[in-house]
């Protein structure tokens, strides 16, 4: 099998209806995130910033050279030693169709989520069970996460070690902005200054992984082996392109082996009866992100045009 034939699967995957009552499916919601994905990609070429689709829209562009077709979100991934070059790109260069928010331009911003959120102006989107939602003032548009990867320990207990200090943060973290909606500034402070100390201290570590202050990324659950914690670097860099979607959009060195790594063998596209294909089970091909949302209006948006009926 050629690396660069990909699955087609034309199946339609709804999301429900949108604030105004229109039935909308996953395409609806690529077409959005696509050209999102444009704009960033446009961006960080200009501002030499290297960027990798991750996680769940890396498998898609290893399977389908896409989107996978139910899936409801985009994960990107930069260095963390990127992270103010990226920042001074979007504040010089981005559109004004999109915006962002980050702890570094709003200390408001919940560190426990990824890195950053980069944003679409006039839509909306409400996540499914967020328990530290974002608290920075901003509108809550269709958005893509931006996360940002570390040198880590090269064993898996030195790793877990650096979690655990993140994880005793976390109920005090969530009582106080979860319940008492207190912002908990001097937790924030700590854990970025802890993070900053690991990517300076692991700078040159054979394995990386993302950030160790988001204490939610033990990815041995999902693999049963203390190995998939954390990647070789050689696996994640550096970027490169692939086919997205119609387009060139950058990620990991070893997208293959990521994807092996990240989600197993039965993940991996391969070929049945003469047709590609996955043996990911139907009852879980559904979207599971989305609670309310609308591509045509922001909330405010949605409501002024309500008003003014």
């Amino acid at each position: 099998m050629e690396e660069n034939k990909y699955i087609v699967d034309n199946s339609v995957y709804s999301i429900g209806k949108d604030i105004e009552g229109n039935e909308k499916t996953t395409k609806d919601l690529h077409d959005v995130l696509l050209k999102m994905i444009v704009e960033i990609d446009r961006v960080c070429r200009k501002n030499s910033v290297p960027y990798a689709l991750a996680f769940g829209s890396a498998l898609g562009m290893y399977n389908y050279g896409g989107f996978i077709p139910w899936d409801d979100d985009v994960d990107i991934v930069i260095d963390y030693f990127d992270l103010d070059k990226l920042i001074k790109a979007f504040q010089k260069d981005l559109s004004d169709e999109f915006y962002f928010d980050c702890y570094e331009t709003n200390k408001k911003y919940n560190v426990l989520i990824p890195t950053m959120k980069f944003k679409m102006k006039h839509t909306y989107l409400k996540e499914k069970n967020v328990l530290l939602p974002n608290r920075c003032g901003s509108e809550d548009g269709v958005f893509i996460d931006i996360c940002v990867f570390m040198g880590v320990p090269s064993s898996y207990e030195e790793h877990i070690k650096l979690i655990k200090r993140s994880k005793r943060i976390m109920p005090w973290y969530v009582f106080l902005d979860g319940i008492l909606h207190i912002h908990p500034y001097k937790l924030k402070k700590k854990l970025k200054q802890f993070e900053k100390e690991v990517a300076i201290k692991y700078k040159d570590s054979p394995f990386v992984s993302q950030t160790v202050i988001i204490p939610f990324q033990d990815w041995s659950k999902d693999l049963g082996s203390k190995q998939s914690l954390s990647m070789p670097r050689e696996v994640i860099y550096p970027f490169r392109e692939y086919d997205f979607e119609g387009h060139k959009f950058f990620s990991f060195n070893d997208i293959k082996q990521f994807c092996l790594l990240r989600y197993g063998e039965k993940s991996l596209k391969r070929e049945v009866d003469g047709k590609l294909t996955t043996i990911y089970p139907d009852s879980r091909k559904h979207p599971g992100h989305l609670a309310k949302f609308s591509f045509s209006y922001s909330l405010e948006e949605y409501k002024k045009s309500k008003r003014n009926k």
